[in-house]
């Protein structure tokens, strides 16, 4: 890979580092942003969108890093699927026992031991199986967060198989085809809102019910943006073995950052379900081509080894937002009597201060040596594939 394509993948790192820090922001802000202009307290808002840029970018991550021209997969599935492992699962197990402590006692606080050790049992097993997506009603149990990487399981155990639909594509239809499946993830937000399953009320943030939330949360709601992804980074790899000239990515991804801002900006006057859910994909997707193809300026400041760093631990930074919460409530209680955490920005500082930091040193000193071990542990699983495809060829084919 050339050093721009290095630039690039580094540009899209740092753009990782953003998508969490707005998700973040948007959890935890709200106090400091009560006195804050309409458009910015709009901006931060609008975080939950975030994880929609996310989805679309994992799915043009993967293409890029693991699709030829032709539209197939350039290493053997059971490899596929250990670094997709080794990648999210040990720091998503960390996260999942420091949420253990302010999951597991209000719970028993609320129903008891007998009842508490049910349900706390069917969570965990739910949760650490990586299915809690799917099952609307504990999408958000435990660690919050972790029902996207829920989701992201269930798009790294298809992406296989959509290799071995996509060389069959027609590459001149690909503009066709992004349009189809970005209509197709309106359709569920699109068929919400003219339905209302969940009866009348106002429909915002604040709002839930099972259908809003089967709607938000689950994958096959949420797989149009990952296509898009997929369809839009296999057009890059396309591009790029066809020799197309860089640096030409500065107007899109600058169109698509102003797309996204100006959407962000909007508050209430674009339906909460449709922000939610695909409606800033084809936004998300401009921002992630541009930044491939060099982005600019854009893609310069995104590719700076300081937003490079952040960016590696955002998956970290993403995680751990509720148990630095939670650490937060504990170090206001401890600095009480000597500094007052408790307002507003000392609240959201304290949280930023044990989020970042922390997140850094989880990358650091936990995500890159397991995800290393891990690999390591799942190999021999891994040549048996190659093993088992050697002994099915035929010496004379």
């Amino acid at each position: 890979m050339s050093g721009g394509s290095n630039r690039s993948l580094d540009a899209l790192t740092g753009l990782r580092f953003l998508a969490a820090l707005h998700v973040v922001l948007f959890h935890f802000s709200w106090p400091v942003l009560a006195s804050a202009p309409a458009w910015l307290g709009n901006l931060v808002g609008a975080g939950y969108s975030a994880v929609g840029v996310f989805f679309v970018l994992s799915g043009f991550v993967l293409a890029w890093n693991y699709l030829d021209a032709d539209g197939r997969m350039e290493t053997g599935t059971r490899a596929f699927q250990a670094a997709r492992l080794a990648r999210v699962y040990p720091v998503y197990v960390l996260t999942f026992l420091l949420s253990a402590p302010p999951t597991i006692a209000p719970s028993v606080a609320a129903n008891g031991w007998m009842l508490a050790s049910a349900k706390l049992a069917v969570g965990a097993v739910v949760s650490l199986a990586l299915v809690q997506a799917w099952l609307p009603r504990l999408a958000l149990y435990w660690n919050p967060p972790g029902w996207s990487v829920s989701v992201e399981a269930f798009f790294y155990a298809l992406f296989p198989r959509l290799t071995r639909w996509l060389p069959r594509l027609n590459p001149r239809h690909l503009p066709w085809l992004l349009g189809a499946v970005w209509v197709l993830g309106l359709t569920p937000p699109l068929l919400y809102l003219v339905v209302r399953p969940d009866g009348p009320g106002p429909l915002d943030v604040q709002a839930a019910g099972l259908w809003l939330a089967l709607v938000k949360f689950s994958p096959l709601a949420r797989l149009p943006e990952f296509l898009f992804g997929v369809l839009l980074g296999w057009g890059f790899v396309r591009e790029r073995q066809a020799g197309v000239a860089r640096g030409s990515g500065a107007v899109l991804a600058g169109v698509g950052a102003a797309l996204l801002v100006a959407a962000g900006m909007a508050g209430q006057a674009i339906a909460y379900p449709l922000m939610h859910n695909g409606l800033l994909a084809p936004a998300s997707g401009l921002l992630i081509y541009g930044l491939a193809r060099g982005g600019g300026w854009l893609g310069r400041w995104l590719s700076h080894p300081l937003m490079v760093r952040l960016g590696a631990a955002s998956y970290a930074l993403y995680l751990l937002q509720y148990p630095a919460s939670e650490a937060a409530v504990k170090l206001e209680r401890l600095l009480a009597p000597w500094v007052d955490l408790h307002t507003p920005v000392g609240w959201l500082g304290s949280v930023m201060a044990l989020a970042v930091p922390t997140s850094l040193l989880v990358h650091h000193y936990v995500e890159t040596p397991l995800r290393i071990r891990v690999r390591k542990a799942l190999q021999p699983w891994v040549d048996a594939e190659g093993a088992q495809a050697t002994r099915t060829v035929s010496p004379g084919a």
